[in-house]
């Protein structure tokens, strides 16, 4: 693990998220990704965008960006939306 990196890990509504901070520069640039899986296999990553000052930010952002990917998918899902497959 790079220094100032972090592992942040929940759940929310079946999946499992394990949001990554890889560090952050001296300018307040952050670099991390969310990955999220559902039921044992992995769906999605997202990539952590624009500047934030400091880590506790950019992992915010990365935790609200997943629950917001997974209450959209969970809404298509149930209303048949095909660009949503349920595995």
């Amino acid at each position: 693990m790079a220094p100032n990196s972090a592992i942040y890990r929940f759940e929310y509504d079946g999946w499992k998220v394990s949001v990554e901070l890889d560090g952050s520069t001296f300018e307040g640039f952050a670099s991390g990704h969310a990955d999220l899986d559902w039921k044992g296999n992995h769906k999605c990553r997202i990539a952590l965008t624009g500047e934030h000052k400091d880590g506790a930010s950019a992992i915010s952002s990365l935790g609200d960006k997943s629950r917001a990917f997974i209450d959209d998918w969970r809404s298509k899902r149930f209303n048949g939306d095909a660009t949503f497959v349920d595995l």
